[in-house]
C-alpha cells in the first residue's frame, strides 16, 4: 500500500514540454532555401534569354535607324528625295563602253563596210584626177607634157597667197606654154627673172627652164619646209633653198607683194637669197 505521505514524482518535464524542432528539420529548411534560390535562378536566367532576342532586335533597328539617317542626309547633298532607304550599299555602276569600241561592233555589219569603202573612194577620186590628170607626164613636145594641166591653185597673174604663186611658177614653166609663168611677176619680177638668167625678157628665161626641166610631173609637184615662207605684212618671201623639187632646175628666192585686192604678185626675183647662207 502505497504511503500518502509520498511526494508524488513530477512528471517528466521533457515529456510535458513541446518537442523542439530537431537538427533534420533545420536541415530542411536549408535545403528548401537552396531550392528556393536555384528555381529563381533559373528563372532570371530564363527571362534573360527571353530578354536578348528583344534587345538584338532593338539593336539591330537602330542600326537600320543610324544606316536610314546616313542615307537621307546624302540624298540631302545630292538633291534627291528618294523615299525608299537603302537596304545596303549602292550598287557600283556598270562602266560605259567606250565609243570607239560601240562604232568598232558596226563593222561587223557587212553594208556598214561597204558605205565606208564607197565613202573613201569618193574622198579619194578627185585627188587621183587631179595627181593623173595635173601632176602627170605627158608625151611628145621633147617631153613637156602637152596633155598636162595646171593645178586649180595656180592663178595666173594673181594668187591667194605666196606658196600658191610660186607652185604657179613651177607648173607654168613645166607645161607646153612656159611664158606664162612671166603672167605671175610684176614688170619688176619679170626683169629680175631674165636678169638672173642672163635673157633678153621674161619669157626667153621662161624657155630656157623649161628646156632643162627633164620629169614635168615631179617638176609640178614642189614641196616647201616649214620656213620657206615668211609673210610680213603686205610682202613675203619663198626661199628656193629651203624647197625641195624634182625633175628639173631649183628656181631661186622670190618676193611677192599683196595688191589692194587682196592677190600676190612676184615683185623680185634672185637665184640665191642672202638668208639661204
Amino acid at each position: 500500500m502505497a504511503d500518502q505521505n509520498e511526494r508524488p514524482t513530477p512528471p517528466d518535464a521533457d515529456a510535458s514540454l513541446p518537442a523542439k524542432p530537431g537538427t533534420a528539420e533545420v536541415v530542411d529548411a536549408e535545403v528548401v532555401d537552396s531550392v528556393g534560390a536555384d528555381v529563381v535562378a533559373a528563372d532570371s536566367a530564363s527571362s534573360a534569354r527571353r530578354q536578348q532576342p528583344a534587345a538584338d532586335e532593338e539593336f539591330r533597328q537602330y542600326q537600320q535607324f543610324l544606316e536610314f539617317q546616313k542615307f537621307r542626309e546624302w540624298q540631302q547633298t545630292q538633291g534627291g528625295d528618294v523615299a525608299v532607304p537603302p537596304t545596303g550599299a549602292p550598287p557600283a555602276a556598270k562602266p560605259k563602253t567606250p565609243w570607239w569600241k560601240r562604232a568598232l561592233r558596226l563593222l561587223r555589219y557587212k553594208i556598214v563596210r561597204r558605205l565606208i569603202y564607197l565613202l573613201l573612194a569618193l574622198l579619194l577620186i578627185p585627188y587621183a584626177i587631179d595627181y593623173y590628170f595635173s601632176g602627170g607626164s605627158g608625151s611628145g613636145d621633147g617631153g613637156t607634157g602637152t596633155g598636162g594641166g595646171v593645178p586649180v591653185d595656180s592663178v595666173p597673174v594673181k594668187s591667194t597667197n605666196p606658196q600658191q604663186a610660186v607652185r604657179g611658177v613651177y607648173n607654168w614653166l613645166r607645161g607646153p606654154d612656159p611664158e606664162r609663168a612671166c603672167d605671175l611677176f610684176d614688170p619688176a619680177g619679170e626683169s629680175g627673172f631674165a636678169a638672173a638668167y642672163q635673157a633678153p625678157d621674161c619669157p626667153t628665161a621662161a624657155r630656157q627652164v623649161h628646156d632643162r626641166i627633164s620629169d614635168p610631173g615631179a617638176y609640178a609637184n614642189p614641196k616647201f619646209d616649214h620656213n620657206a615662207v615668211t609673210i610680213v605684212g603686205p610682202e613675203a618671201q619663198v626661199l628656193g633653198c629651203r624647197m625641195q623639187v624634182g625633175g628639173g632646175p631649183l628656181l631661186g628666192s622670190f618676193k611677192l607683194t599683196q595688191q589692194p585686192d587682196g592677190g600676190w604678185t612676184i615683185s623680185a626675183y634672185a637665184l640665191q637669197a642672202a638668208s639661204c647662207g
